[in-house]
């Protein structure tokens, strides 16, 4: 057990690095990142609903590319993605 926790925790830092290195993600990527929604489809009801802001304006393509200085503005929380 301890062996597929280190395998995933790895995988994690790979995927992290990666991130930092292409500098995008999509939007419900980046909501379930930060934990404002715990999955795929809750993200996806949260921004079709029109709640998710991105630099200013209402954004419902949860597959929008965030690219770094790209603020993200949810339940009252602004987030810049970076």
């Amino acid at each position: 057990m301890e062996l597929i926790a280190r395998y995933f925790v790895n995988v994690f830092l790979l995927l992290y690095q990666q991130l930092r290195f292409y500098k995008t993600m999509k939007l419900d990527q980046f909501l379930k990142w930060h934990n404002f929604v715990s999955s795929g489809g809750e993200a996806k009801i949260v921004i079709k609903s029109g709640r998710v802001k991105v630099n200013g304006e209402i954004e419902i393509k949860r597959g929008r590319k965030l690219v770094k200085g790209d603020k993200v503005m949810f339940l009252n929380n602004e987030l810049i993605f970076e």
